[in-house]
């Protein structure tokens, strides 16, 4: 079994607050995260944004993408989106559940309607309120749209909850652009209680697919010497942004006993990006999620979270 650090030093006890990062100049022994092994599973888009802030925080991250984001590739599901945002105007709301979604509706608007100004022009014309979470309504407004609902609790549940509380649920006709899931995943609860939330509360939501979610490598044998590791104790945690990543990672790395069993031997422990992705990989593995991150509005919140519990 490989040693956890190779020098162990004494982290300082502060996390790393959201939104802040780490001193440019700190020593080793005040990088709260020093020589952290940490797993993560965060499909390339959000990888990106997880990986600068664990390094910067003294981590030392392995990437294997439990899942992976694309553009739809079935011609039947394109249809679908295109013909649900060529009559946007009969919408009252556009909700969307990740930034992937707005990235994926704003090409095809773009597509549509000749390119990106023309299609933000549409989406004003039409009336539609625009709805997203946390830190992914930025990239509404950085194309120049408005955000008109961003609920405090940036997940669905919050969102659902925000358009309820504020009377814009009731009988509003609302368009949730959501992914398909494929590739031996399955559809993880988010989407499908947020459906039903909305419909709670008197709405007429209607889900359309707007990108795909597939398992994040061709197959096991592309991660390997990852798995290798895993088996040998040498991650100090496991982090999971969403709950298929969870499955994608069973389905990688030898299945759900080997990861479980690899886990519990070696007392790596489990951490989530929120209370719901908590919930979602701990269903999928049978095992507690500990370390979750508060505000996970951002990236920062799980590092952060990371922080707190192993330094």
């Amino acid at each position: 079994m490989l040693p956890k650090t190779a020098c162990r030093t004494q982290c300082r006890a502060a996390a790393v607050a959201p939104g802040s990062q780490c001193d440019v100049l700190a020593t080793f022994d005040h990088l709260p995260l020093l020589n952290k092994r940490i797993l993560i599973t965060a499909p390339r888009q959000y990888a990106s944004k997880l990986t600068p802030l664990l390094v910067d925080a003294g981590a030392r991250p392995t990437w294997v993408p439990g899942v992976a984001i694309s553009r739809l590739s079935e011609q039947q599901h394109w249809q679908q989106l295109d013909h649900s945002l060529q009559q946007l105007e009969s919408y009252s709301h556009l909700a969307f559940t990740s930034k992937n979604g707005i990235l994926a509706v704003l090409e095809r608007l773009a597509a549509l309607h000749g390119g990106p100004e023309e299609a933000v022009q549409y989406v004003q014309q039409s009336g539609i309120k625009l709805c997203a979470l946390g830190a992914d309504g930025q990239v509404l407004r950085d194309a120049g749209l408005q955000v008109h609902v961003s609920p405090k609790e940036a997940s669905t549940k919050g969102l659902a909850a925000e358009l309820a509380a504020t009377g814009q649920a009731a009988g509003a006709h609302i368009l949730c652009p959501v992914p398909h899931v494929a590739g031996g995943l399955v559809e993880p609860p988010i989407v499908p209680r947020f459906m039903d939330a909305l419909a709670a509360a008197g709405a007429d939501a209607v889900r359309v697919p707007a990108y795909l979610t597939s398992l994040g490598l061709p197959g096991p044998e592309c991660c390997a010497k990852e798995a290798a590791l895993l088996q040998q104790g040498y991650f100090d945690a496991i982090a999971f942004s969403s709950t298929a990543e969870a499955q994608g990672l069973c389905l990688l790395m030898g299945g759900k006993e080997a990861v479980v069993s690899a886990v519990q031997q070696h007392c790596t422990v489990l951490a989530a990006h929120g209370p719901y992705t908590a919930a979602g990989a701990g269903d999928v593995l049978g095992l507690p999620v500990p370390i979750v991150s508060r505000n996970f509005s951002t990236f920062n919140g799980l590092v952060a979270a990371l922080a707190d519990a192993l330094h």
